[in-house]
Order: C-alpha cells, then sequence, then structure tokens
C-alpha cells in the first residue's frame, strides 16, 4: 500500500474502525502517505487514540502503519500535522492490556511505551496482523550490547534523518547517559 485510499480500503476490507468516515480517514493517512519513502510500501494500518494517559487525557485519533522499514503514526491537525517513527530495531514487544471496557494496544521500544486505545472487536485483529508482518529482530546477548557512545551516535543519526524530533533525541540522550 501506497496511498491513503488504499490505507483506508484495507482497514475497511479488514474490519478495523467500521463506520468511520472515509473522508476522515484518508485525511489521516494522508499524514503518513507523505512520508512514505519510494522504496517503502505499508504493509498493516490502522487508526486509534494515541498516547493515553486517563480517561480523559489522550492525544487524539492517530493513524499508524507498519512498513518494511518502520512503524509510522501521523496525525492531521488544523494547522499542520504531527508526525512520529519508531524504526523497527528499536521494537521490543507488542501486547495488549484492558483497562476497564478499553483495549489497549502497548508498543515497548526503546522510545518508551506507546498506548494506543482500539475497540474491542479491533485490537485482537491489528495485534495479529501486526505480529504476523514483523520479522523477528535477532536480539543481541548482552556482550553484544552497544555502548552509551555506539547508542548515542545511532540516536544522532536518527536525528539527522529527521526520524526523531529533538526533544525526542535529548530524551534518549538523558535515558543512555543514566
Amino acid at each position: 500500500m501506497k496511498t491513503a485510499e488504499e490505507m483506508y480500503q484495507f482497514c475497511k476490507d479488514s474490519g478495523l474502525f467500521s463506520g468511520a468516515d472515509p473522508q476522515w480517514g484518508i485525511r489521516l493517512f494522508s499524514t503518513l502517505e507523505k512520508h512514505l519513502r519510494p522504496e517503502e510500501e505499508v504493509l498493516v494500518c490502522f487508526i486509534g487514540v494515541h498516547n493515553r494517559r486517563s480517561a480523559t487525557k489522550n492525544d487524539g485519533f492517530f493513524a499508524y502503519a507498519l512498513t518494511n522499514h518502520r512503524f509510522m503514526l501521523g496525525q492531521k491537525k488544523m494547522i499542520g500535522d504531527t508526525f512520529k517513527v519508531i524504526p523497527l530495531s528499536n521494537l521490543q514487544d507488542l501486547q495488549l492490556t484492558k483497562e476497564s471496557s478499553l483495549d489497549i494496544l502497548e508498543i515497548t521500544s526503546l522510545e518508551g511505551v506507546t498506548k494506543i486505545v482500539l475497540t474491542e472487536s479491533e485490537a485482537p485483529i491489528v495485534l495479529a496482523k501486526l505480529k504476523e508482518n514483523l520479522t523477528p529482530i535477532p536480539q543481541k546477548s548482552p556482550n553484544e550490547s552497544l555502548s552509551k557512545a555506539e547508542q548515542l551516535l545511532k540516536m544522532k543519526d536518527l536525528l539527522d534523518q529527521g526520524i526523531l524530533t529533538e526533544e525526542e533525541f535529548t530524551k534518549i540522550k538523558e535515558d543512555i547517559l543514566k
């Protein structure tokens, strides 16, 4: 998949966010479409409520996509967009948790935990599709772990590529140096 329309159609065909307005869904996915690289292909996509902290605190609806290179998330705003990336090499775990009547997809990465609210019917479908399309990332043994300097260089490279924001880089740098 390369276009917002194809991403929306994938969700519709997969039974995800049923009843959503097509224009609204396509508008959200357009944020991801414009950040796709020429060699990049969307494998799985969905829409959910991002960064849930409590019943009344979240960052609103985001479009999400797992590509052959990274996990992308984006939100279309009245003025500008929000766009973030988690490199596949930074993904550590995917799991579903339940908070009252909500299903939460937790994506654990080197950047922290991202909590995405999904419906009870969508959550297992999304998790299964993500796991089926993620190629296992070889885990390094403790002897092979990166030094702090190597980690910082890797994160600086991501900052230079525009994958990390200055704030994200600063937070990660502080965590590495602790």
